[in-house]
């Protein structure tokens, strides 16, 4: 994943959710085993997933997981990246996606974001 296109969706991002001054954010790339075992421990979930979004501003992604999101979605996996991360980001400026409502303006918002 070029550092560049995830640079500019973290620029974008900023402007677009007027982030406050300093606001800051950990990226890290993990295996299936560890993000299973974050998803388990402290998400509650099965196996491994995509994305996982920490509060304290960490966000995990799984490029396998993501990978094969992408091929079954039809789009590259550095698009799916590129979404993954947004919406990380978005979780981390308290956007949640619990009702169809709520998971429609997320992805709206994503979708402004990414380009």
């Amino acid at each position: 994943m070029p550092r560049k296109a995830l640079g500019l969706v973290f620029e974008r991002f900023l402007k677009m959710e007027r982030a406050p001054r300093g606001f800051g954010v950990t990226l890290v790339f993990i295996d299936e085993k560890r993000m299973q075992e974050l998803n388990e421990t402290w998400k509650g979930g099965t196996g491994p997933t995509d994305v996982l979004t920490f509060d304290y501003g960490e966000i995990y992604i799984c490029e396998k997981v993501a990978t094969r999101n992408a091929l079954l979605d039809g789009i590259k996996p550095s698009t799916e990246i590129l979404n993954l991360f947004t919406h990380g980001l978005l979780h981390l400026k308290g956007y949640t996606h619990e009702t169809d409502e709520k998971y429609e303006k997320m992805m709206k918002k994503m979708k402004k974001i990414v380009g």
